[in-house]
Parts: C-alpha cells; sequence; structure tokens
C-alpha cells in the first residue's frame, strides 16, 4: 500500500511526552523540499513522516519497494531526495536507490538500516547513495545529517544551473561565430579585395554583437544589415 502525505508538522514529541522538537532545518518561511520516505514498517513510517514534515519537508511515503518505484517513475518534477530502508519483502532499498539514479541521476538517497553492516554501506556507496543511517535514529544526529542533504542539495542545484548558462552562453557564442562567418562571406562577395578588418566587415560585427546582447531586435538587426549593404553597394 502507498500513501501520500504533505504539509508541516508544528509539533514531534520525541522521547518525553509533551516535549516539542527543536526548530526545524528548513524555516518556516521557505519552500518546503519534496521528499520521498519508504519503509515498510507502518509505525516507523508515520514516526519519521511526523518527524520530517517538522522539520520542514513535504514528505511523500511508500511502505514497499514496488511502491516506491511506481512513485518514482510518476514523479513529475522528480524527487530529489529519497529515504529508503534497506531490508524490506520485494524489492529492497537497493533496488529503490537504483531507481531513483535512473530517474534523476542527481537524486541523494539515504540508506536507513537496522544492520549497517561495513558491506552494505560500501555496495550502497558504490551504487551511488550519500550515506547510510544506522536504526534506531539519533534525531541530533540525524537532523545533521538532514542539514548535510539539504546543502548538497543546494550544491547540485547550483551547479546545474551553472551548467545550464554555460550552455545557454556556449550557444550564443556558436550563433555569434556563425553570424559573423555568414557576413564574411557577404564583404568578400561584396567586395571581393575586402578582408575582414575592413570598415564594411567592422560595422556588421558590431551590429551582430548587438544583437547578441540582446540590444537589437531580429527586425532591427535585419534592417540595419539592409542598410550597410545598401551604403556599401551605392
Amino acid at each position: 500500500m502507498v500513501s501520500r502525505t504533505t504539509g508541516r508538522k508544528d509539533r514531534v514529541h520525541s522521547g518525553s511526552q509533551g516535549h516539542p522538537l527543536p526548530p526545524p532545518v528548513i524555516p518556516p518561511n521557505h519552500p518546503p523540499h519534496r521528499l520521498l520516505l519508504v519503509d515498510d514498517d507502518p509505525v516507523l513510517l508515520e514516526t519519521l513522516t511526523d518527524l520530517l514534515q517538522h522539520e520542514g519537508f513535504t514528505v511523500t511515503t511508500a511502505e514497499s519497494g514496488e511502491g516506491a518505484e511506481r512513485l518514482l517513475g510518476a514523479a513529475y518534477p522528480p524527487f530529489d531526495l529519497v529515504l529508503t530502508d534497506l531490508v524490506m519483502p520485494g524489492k529492497s532499498g537497493m533496488d529503490v536507490l537504483r531507481k531513483a539514479l535512473q530517474v534523476n541521476p542527481s537524486c541523494t538517497v539515504l540508506i536507513l538500516s537496522g544492520f549497517g553492516t561495513v558491506r552494505e554501506a560500501t555496495e550502497a556507496m558504490d551504487l551511488g547513495a550519500y550515506g547510510m543511517v544506522t536504526k534506531p535514529l539519533h534525531l541530533d544526529q540525524f537532523r545533521n545529517m538532514l542539514r548535510r542533504l539539504l546543502e548538497r542539495i543546494q550544491l547540485i542545484h547550483d551547479r546545474d544551473q551553472l551548467r545550464k548558462q554555460v550552455a545557454e552562453l556556449q550557444a550564443k557564442v556558436e550563433s555569434l561565430e556563425a553570424t559573423k562567418g555568414r557576413m564574411e562571406m557577404l564583404a568578400h562577395r561584396i567586395n571581393p579585395a575586402a578582408d575582414s578588418g575592413s570598415e564594411a566587415l567592422g560595422d556588421l560585427e558590431r551590429l551582430a554583437g548587438l544583437k547578441a546582447r540582446g540590444m537589437l531586435s531580429e527586425e532591427q538587426f535585419e534592417a540595419g544589415k539592409k542598410a550597410l549593404i545598401s551604403r556599401w553597394l551605392s
């Protein structure tokens, strides 16, 4: 069975009854992070859901690896954070890890385990997990882990944004170079004796530069180019 839970709890009790948790790791004025939580123990699933909601996450839950894989495959945008139990009937936490990274290679996956052997931790890390946390959870350590997870997600977001900006800049440079090449061909057709350093080509290059920086629209660029050509031919 798969259940979905969203929102933020104001108080979650831990240890002695009636004692609220410290302030959440995600401040209330910040947008919540979407998180997929997977565990076949319904009591632990509910407890962790309450805790994670208090910490500022919007939590989606799955009670099996199969349910988690269905949610991962259907989610859009994809989850960027997954917490999954290691040992479950049917699909295991390792299966959930593989599926999460298949859907979103930038996903941060944390494995929860009641055993936590070195071999399992090494295997999970080799497959791409961020780390492994042993159960029962020590809440202070778990919150510190959540803070590190958020820092990692932010770094991944910044990296992806930088890659996007670099790709856009590269595309603009390639477009400018292509435009310059076409202008050089045009200049040589108009005046075969003219070289790339000629005044005519310089005017065209300056015009193309203004267009590349967004200071001229396509229509303004074409009008200016036609005016230059008319002047050269006169």
